[in-house]
């Protein structure tokens, strides 16, 4: 199908008694001769419907614009100038050219709107097109374009832009090999072009095109390219109405997805669910429709779901190579020489002379060079700006959480794990587009220490900080221990189980006492909670952040429990117990809280107790210096309301003395100290 823009110059015809502009910039001999003009083409409408139909867009007396569309190939030009002699009309000049559907699409809009047709829809839908003009209204993902005038010479000195040149310009030559058609015969190959380059991508196909319209082998100078994603809601109709409209022509298919996730993803149970309707009109359309097929450069698993449902056609395969050394730098050069600059040693030294390239790399280090150039040579006034990527090296974590944690006493272990896990996050935000992979990083996590060593406390640290910086969506912790996982019956443990891990998409699923999952003899409720527990890490593990926590020596038989549950936990991070430096200071720091200082030989006395009590079994770390101060703060009171009220002093309320302080009663057993993980 053919859509044409006609303009036409017309001789002057405007008489000296023409009168003022009644609406707009036209007078009423404007709209006289734009009527007559109306009058004439619905008269060549009647004869010619519905083979072509020809149709005024605007007038006046100088200039006419004229919207012409056709099932089949015609010479316009004859059309045109025959129209105009037998209507009487002269004229100095025409221009007819191809426009697009979009285009097309307005003219009638317009000649609807001035009352020039009676129907656009009527004309739409008699040619097919209601369907592409309903798409385009909907957003689907189709973009047209018009093939460049071009010559032999030209396409073979563009195609060497391209790191397709090494199968494309063979192909060129297979093309330029055969004599002018004179006629459309149809197409005896379609291409795939395999290449992740987008710019390299369309430069290539439209190479391919423009070859074979020079050539005849395509008549239709307008082309269309549908961007495909992998759960599209494709429309059959649309497609189809896409390809009825480029006969003779060419239609474009971008599969734009990622070449990893096209690789993972199982087609077959989901993704490219269209795959065989969209076959079946490639098919239906093969002896007059030209079909590309651009395809990211490792995604086998799709191309082979498509050659299995084209079966009987004829693929030549475009490729891109890797650049080596001296392509690298000739591209480069090109590059830099489209932008008016000369590369230098700063560009031309990220080359390596034993390693091939992308064009995407390669596009890479130019974009970052020259934004950099531009900066400090062309613009020196904003050379004291940072980049970017430095302003993100520098930021601190946002949020109270991470201060919080940051003012916490010990946790040395757990700080840097945590450090690492913002690190990874914010370097894939760096260094994204010099390549580092997007995929996200497990921080699956499990915590080991004595009672009182924070892990608690830590994990909804951790939440928090995740959510203030971006990382995770909700930041919500949901914390459950033995009893909110089992289920009562057999069947129901696996729902619970997933329902937990539905609720904490987004956050954090903190396990506590992961290890009383494990029962005594295997086969019982919690070898279901840990089997399901492990399924859902696989099926969640870049939604969520799973943290099991529980005593050292006992959540060695947890991890046993499943083969594959070790294997999904990046960090083993130790929650020592506190030295007794460090829960003095942590006291300290409670009070401080609270609002109250603890006199020296208040903390004298602390200091002994905590040397005492700390190799004590029953002694509980930091709850246990918390629990001193809560009762030191009881103890202040009964000593303050016993004193005269006109003696007590400020300073006396906000302090803690030694008489305070009281001494535990604790258990006489020693504890046996227990060999924990090491952060990794």
């Amino acid at each position: 199908m053919r859509v044409h823009k006609i303009e036409v110059i017309f001789e002057n015809i405007r008489s000296k008694e023409d009168k003022v502009v009644r609406r707009g910039w036209r007078t009423e001999e404007d709209m006289k001769f734009a009527e007559s003009l109306r009058i004439k083409c619905g008269e060549y409408a009647e004869k010619n419907w519905p083979r072509s139909y020809l149709f005024i867009s605007m007038a006046s007396c100088e200039k006419g614009t004229f919207g012409y569309i056709s099932h089949e190939e015609a010479d316009l030009d004859k059309i045109v100038s025959s129209f105009l002699k037998k209507c009487g009309y002269r004229y100095t000049e025409i221009m007819i050219k191809e426009v697009t559907v979009i285009e097309f699409f307005r003219m009638l809009n317009k000649a609807e709107n001035e009352d020039y047709i009676y129907d656009a829809n009527e004309i739409l839908t008699e040619y097919e097109l209601d369907f592409m003009e309903r798409a385009h209204r909907l957003g689907f993902r189709y973009e047209e374009g018009i093939i460049k005038d071009g010559d032999k010479s030209s396409v073979y000195s563009r195609s060497n832009d391209y790191m397709t040149k090494g199968s494309l310009i063979p192909e060129l030559d297979r093309i330029f090999a055969g004599k002018v058609e004179k006629k459309f015969i149809g197409h005896p190959v379609d291409y795939i072009i395999e290449c992740d380059d987008s710019r390299t991508r369309a430069g290539t196909y439209k190479l391919l095109i423009e070859s074979m319209y020079i050539i005849g082998r395509i008549r239709n100078k307008r082309y269309c390219s549908i961007e495909l994603l992998p759960d599209m809601d494709l429309i059959p109709r649309n497609a189809e109405s896409i390809y009825k409209s480029n006969s003779q022509g060419a239609v474009i298919l971008c599969f734009n997805v990622d070449s990893d996730e096209a690789e993972e993803s199982n087609i077959a149970e989901g993704s490219y669910y269209y795959i065989e309707d969209l076959c079946r009109i490639i098919k239906g359309h093969c002896r007059d429709v030209l079909t590309i097929i651009c395809l990211p450069k490792e995604c086998q698993r799709l191309k082979q779901k498509l050659l299995e449902n084209l079966g009987g056609f004829t693929f030549v395969e475009i490729k891109e190579i890797l650049a080596t050394y001296d392509v690298a730098i000739d591209y480069l050069k090109k590059r830099a020489h489209e932008y008016g600059v000369r590369m230098d040693k700063r560009l031309s030294s990220k080359i390596d002379k034993d390693t091939g390239y992308h064009i995407s790399e390669l596009d890479g280090y130019f974009d970052e060079w020259y934004c950099k150039k531009l900066k400090t040579n062309v613009f020196s006034q904003y050379k004291s700006f940072s980049v970017v990527g430095n302003e993100i090296l520098n930021k601190k974590p946002d949020g109270s959480a991470y201060d919080e944690l940051e003012s916490m006493i010990g946790i040395e272990s757990a700080k840097a794990v945590i450090h690492q896990a913002l690190d990874s996050y914010k370097a894939r935000a760096m260094f994204r587009d010099k390549g580092m992979p997007e995929d996200q990083i497990c921080n699956h996590m499990i915590f080991t220490g004595n009672p009182g060593t924070a892990k608690t406390s830590v994990a909804r640290l951790f939440a928090r900080i995740l959510k203030d910086n971006y990382v995770l969506s909700k930041g919500h912790i949901v914390e459950v221990g033995r009893g909110d996982l089992v289920g009562k019956y057999v069947g129901w443990t696996a729902q619970i189980v997933k329902k937990k891990f539905k609720e904490a998409i987004g956050g954090v699923l903190f396990i506590d006492e992961a290890y009383s999952l494990v029962d005594d003899k295997a086969g019982m409720y919690g070898d279901e909670a840990i089997n399901t527990i492990v399924q859902e890490m696989e099926n969640h593990r870049n939604e969520l952040i799973v943290i099991f926590a529980g005593y050292p020596d006992k959540m060695e038989a947890f991890l046993d429990r499943n083969p594959g549950l070790r294997s999904r936990i990046a960090h083993h991070i130790h929650f020592a117990d506190y030295s007794t430096d460090e829960l003095c200071r942590i006291a300290e720091h409670i009070a401080g809280k609270k609002g109250l200082v603890i006199a020296p030989e208040a903390m004298e006395k602390i200091r002994e107790i905590m040397d005492e009590s700390r190799c004590r079994e029953d002694f509980g770390n930091g709850r246990f210096a918390r629990n001193i101060i809560e009762k030191a703060r009881l103890s202040q009171s009964s000593r303050l309301v016993k004193m005269d009220f006109d003696d007590v002093r400020p300073e006396d309320v906000k302090t803690i003395r030694a008489e305070d302080i009281e001494i535990p009663k604790m258990g006489s057993v020693k504890r046996i100290r227990q060999i924990g993980f090491v952060a990794s």
